[in-house]
């Protein structure tokens, strides 16, 4: 009888035995810290970025996702460190655009499933904060996703995942930004993008025709000093025939970034013009052929590039 009751407690406390050891295994892969970091770089590997997000914590899935997709390969676990708070430091490794980066991410216990298997979360989320800097707009295109740096507010920045590789750049028709990346692999952590935008060809080429056009409203004035242009002349004889003016050279105009950054001033220089007209001497009443050349140059300011209607303003 009691042979058979030993027998009974033996695999009774077998039984036992092995299933708290499924209970460890289970505790210490998948219900453990570093699966949870697996998960979550294996999300964002696959693009499954509302996934990746849920992970991390997050109620809502970022504006800017670290795109291109497949930029992050081979995630891997590589270590792990309990502090003495409870809190557990997961050393991960893997490529990014074909080299080798690694983060740090730090989870702790959120309770327990059926009182046997830990949960965990991650006390430091997996994201970091990309800070623009826009000089000359306050746009700024990142990873192909528009935003407006007013709307941000001031130190304008978005909450990114990490890691991941993010571009930022600026194009429209009147005004480019060449790109610029950041490399996000820390957590916690600040990544300035800075843009500094120039006049595209198709601005330039804008305020040249505006110029020319104006220009020749200017050269249309049969006076000598024609009405708000930069150029005419005063002669002291007796002016007996009709001004005719001439441009012999256009100018040649150039834009640049204006004081208040979003602006552009306009400089046009190396503008010549031919003015010919008949004049009487008030010597001795003779008739002549008078001519003068005028070299100028033209300044104005174009406005709107912000939202994409510039307009000259000389």
């Amino acid at each position: 009888m009691w042979s058979i009751v030993r027998r009974f407690a033996v695999i009774a406390l077998g039984v036992v035995a092995s299933w708290l050891l499924v209970v460890l295994v289970l505790n210490l892969t998948v219900y453990s810290p570093a699966r949870s970091v697996q998960l979550y770089l294996s999300a964002l590997e696959e693009g499954r970025f509302g996934e990746a997000a849920g992970i991390a914590g997050m109620s809502s899935v970022p504006a800017v996702l670290p795109e291109p997709s497949g930029s992050l390969s081979e995630p891997e676990v590589v270590g792990t460190r309990t502090l003495a708070s409870g809190k557990v430091v997961v050393l991960a490794e893997y490529v990014l655009q074909g080299d080798t980066e690694s983060s740090y991410f730090t989870l702790e216990p959120a309770g327990d499933v059926l009182g046997l298997f830990n949960t965990w979360t991650f006390s430091t989320k997996p994201t970091a904060a990309l800070v623009y800097s826009v000089i000359g707009d306050e746009r700024i295109d990142v990873n192909d996703v528009r935003l407006s740096t007013r709307a941000l507010g001031v130190s304008p920045r978005s909450t990114v995942l990490v890691p991941g590789v993010y571009e930022a750049s600026l194009n429209t028709p009147w005004v480019t930004g060449p790109p610029t990346l950041a490399r996000v692999t820390q957590t916690d952590a600040e990544y300035p993008l800075r843009v500094r935008v120039a006049p595209t060809n198709e601005l330039k080429d804008t305020a040249t025709t505006a110029i020319e056009r104006y220009l020749e409203g200017c050269v249309a004035q049969e006076i000598l000093q024609p009405i708000e242009c930069p150029f005419g002349i005063s002669i002291s004889d007796r002016v007996v025939g009709v001004p005719t003016w001439t441009v012999l050279d256009y100018p040649v105009v150039s834009v640049t970034l204006g004081t208040d950054r979003e602006s552009w001033d306009v400089l046009a220089i190396g503008g010549v013009v031919e003015v010919t007209v008949s004049v009487q001497s008030l010597f001795d009443g003779s008739i002549s052929e008078y001519s003068e050349i005028v070299s100028f140059l033209v300044e104005g300011s174009l406005q709107g590039t912000l939202i994409d209607e510039p307009v000259l303003t000389l």
